[in-house]
């Protein structure tokens, strides 16, 4: 059986197919006039899609980015979407400062570029958010970019991943990362998938959850004050 192309939006960069067509079957066509991100993609688990951002802009348009994104989740919410994000930028001193890349001989150099009054603290903290939703994803360059969806793609085209069953036999992931990240404190200690979106849901954060008492924990369905109790002795919370 045939594997299904890696889709390119027409606006990418003219070297994305050259660069693909070697080592995926791949075809550039409208993705984004169809709601679609950069790039789409279909696997034994549904379809994905990346949306490619440089640092330049998410620094000069972080708020239309997010719009785009939003956008995208809401005309294909069926389909897992990730961001990458492109380049290489710090903060500056006031503000943040991208960097561009030059080759010398075999070397890839990066120097210091445009300067943005964004400051950085603010990049991350929307990043810290957008991550709630969707995987962020950071590479130095376009080749880097092309490198890593190919290997996502590949992946995706795989029915099962020995190396995490065979290591991690029984991790399940939930769609919601504040879930998740409960799941990952208390799976051994009473709180499953259930009990840990109970709890996101009443508290919002699991930073919340572990901050409650024991009786608040309890006032939600399913959680007893004795699972109550041994979840927040177990995430090492001494006055319990």
């Amino acid at each position: 059986m045939e594997a299904p192309p890696l889709r390119i939006d027409v606006h990418e960069p003219l070297q994305a197919q050259p660069l693909l067509a070697p080592i995926v079957p791949c075809q550039v066509e409208s993705l984004n006039d169809k709601g679609y991100a950069d790039y789409l993609w279909a696997g034994v688990v549904g379809e994905q899609q990346a949306e490619r951002k440089t640092w330049f802009e998410i620094l000069s348009g972080m708020d239309s980015v997010e719009d785009q994104l939003r956008r995208e989740r809401q005309a294909h919410p069926k389909v897992r979407l990730m961001l990458i994000i492109e380049g290489v930028a710090t903060p500056a001193m006031v503000g943040s400062e991208v960097f561009n890349e030059t080759t010398k001989g075999k070397r890839h150099l990066f120097y210091s570029g445009k300067s943005f009054a964004l400051p950085m603290q603010a990049v991350y903290a929307w990043l810290y958010q957008v991550e709630k939703y969707m995987e962020v994803y950071f590479t130095p360059n376009y080749v880097s970019t092309l490198k890593m969806l190919v290997a996502f793609y590949k992946a995706d085209q795989k029915g099962e991943h020995s190396t995490f069953q065979r290591y991690l036999k029984d991790m399940d992931f939930h769609p919601n990362p504040m879930v998740q990240r409960l799941m990952g404190l208390g799976g051994n200690l009473g709180i499953g998938p259930t009990r840990a979106l109970a709890l996101i849901e009443r508290f919002g954060t699991s930073w919340n959850v572990i901050s409650a008492s024991p009786q608040e924990l309890a006032s939600v369905d399913g959680i007893g004050l004795k699972t109550a109790q041994q979840f927040l002795r177990g995430v090492g919370r001494p006055d319990v």
